[in-house]
């Protein structure tokens, strides 16, 4: 496997940092990935090393306010944070159509990646070969409007850059509930307890995020959770539902209903799988390669080079 880093600097200054991983031998298809919430592009670089001795490119770069991209850690920008992250995705796609110009290119999102994603499908999608949702879920309106309305007055009372503990625990306190007696805070990542004790012990994981965040990544959601919005998406475009059964993101439940609502929306190349037990991060669980296997033999069926 070849790793290379790169740079691409954006109209409003911003500085996108990623990582490209290339097979030695021949590629027979790209897969770019848009990593979750409170991470960063190298934790993918396991599954980057399974990929890339399959002959895949595998390619990650840090969102805003993330990892090696963060100006603010937490925060993705005082204005447009929603659509400027999903420019970004477009400015790394265009890096690698220029690197494979005639590949079939895949895009994977985990979890607020998965929502970055299918926005970039809406808009983008006849540019996509596959589109690989992982800890995702159907976003529930009823939530999302009153969750606007806290982070708007948090906000303003605090300023965009600004640090709410109560948005903190609107977006993610509860996300450990089901799982108590817990070891850890974040026990509801993954059943592997070395993997929870890497992300609490790595200092470009976790909060705290900004008011601006909040506001940005509710009304994105807001706005890609209509069968309107999915209308917007190829219906030929394969398109995979994945995740752990017991994820509070969204588990059995979300991402069935998401993708019962793909299906409403007539979508014909769609798959759901689900992994019994499975927490949040699916690539870090005690059945990483059982999953990771499963995510490459469905691209294998599903995109052809």
């Amino acid at each position: 496997m070849r790793t290379m880093l790169f740079e691409l600097r954006c109209t409003d200054d911003h500085t996108i940092r990623g990582t490209h991983w290339a097979p030695d031998g021949d590629v027979c298809a790209v897969i770019q990935i848009f990593h979750g919430l409170g991470e960063h592009r190298d934790r993918y670089r396991r599954f980057a090393d399974y990929a890339t001795s399959l002959g895949y490119a595998v390619c990650a770069h840090d969102h805003r306010g993330h990892g090696a991209s963060a100006e603010q850690h937490g925060h993705f920008a005082n204005n447009e944070g929603w659509n400027l992250l999903t420019a970004d995705g477009l400015s790394v796609h265009e890096y690698l159509r220029k690197e494979y110009p005639s590949h079939p290119l895949l895009l994977l999102g985990h979890s607020m990646g998965s929502y970055i994603a299918q926005n970039f499908a809406m808009l983008h999608g006849n540019r996509l070969s596959g589109l690989i949702l992982s800890a995702s879920t159907w976003p529930a309106l009823i939530k999302l409007v009153p969750g606007r309305l806290i982070a708007m007055l948090e906000s303003w009372r605090l300023g965009a850059r600004g640090n709410s503990p109560l948005l903190d625990k609107l977006g993610i306190g509860d996300f450990n509930n089901r799982f108590k007696p817990a070891r850890t805070e974040f026990d509801w990542l993954s059943r592997d307890a070395a993997e929870v004790d890497a992300y609490i012990n790595d200092p470009l994981c976790g909060g705290p995020y900004s008011c601006g965040l909040w506001l940005d990544l509710l009304g994105g959601l807001t706005s890609i959770a209509s069968d309107d919005a999915l209308l917007r998406v190829p219906s030929d475009l394969p398109i995979l539902i994945t995740g752990g059964e017991d994820d509070p993101v969204g588990g059995d439940r979300g991402m069935t209903k998401l993708a019962t609502h793909y299906a409403q929306t007539m979508h014909g190349c769609l798959k759901l799988k689900i992994y019994p037990g499975g927490r949040h991060e699916m690539f870090n669980e005690i059945n990483r390669d059982e999953f990771t296997s499963d995510l490459i033999g469905w691209v294998k069926s599903n995109v052809r080079g």
